[in-house]
């Protein structure tokens, strides 16, 4: 004879479930300003010829990119712990706080990629 397992009541988070549907357009409009501003600049360098210039003085190709790479990694650290903190302490509370933000981190970081792509 089994005996069923008690479990204890269910949390009903609705503004959770009310972010379902719309917390990806929220996460859009939070990386847009980051995108123009990083994709001007780049294309700003590209006008002035400042990647040239760099090179001829000795500089790597690598070394340039591993730069965009680093201002872009920690402006986007910033913007994501911004909105984990208003996520986590104001919104989600039953949610894991760890997931949600490497969750925004990694969509913040593909955006990069994305804007090197083009």
């Amino acid at each position: 004879m089994t005996i069923p397992m008690r479990l204890t009541e269910a949390t009903e988070d609705r503004v959770a479930g009310m972010l379902l549907f719309c917390l990806h357009y929220f996460l859009m409009l939070m990386f847009i300003p980051m995108v123009y501003r990083v994709t001007y600049r780049v294309i700003k360098e590209k006008e002035l010829g400042t990647k040239e210039m760099m090179s001829m003085m000795g500089m790597s190709t690598t070394s340039y990119w591993l730069s965009w790479l680093a201002y872009f990694t920690i402006i986007n650290t910033i913007l994501s712990t911004a909105a984990w903190f208003v996520l986590c302490f104001y919104v989600m509370r039953h949610s894991s706080s760890t997931v949600i933000w490497l969750q925004i981190w990694l969509f913040g970081e593909s955006i990069f990629g994305y804007i090197m792509l083009f």
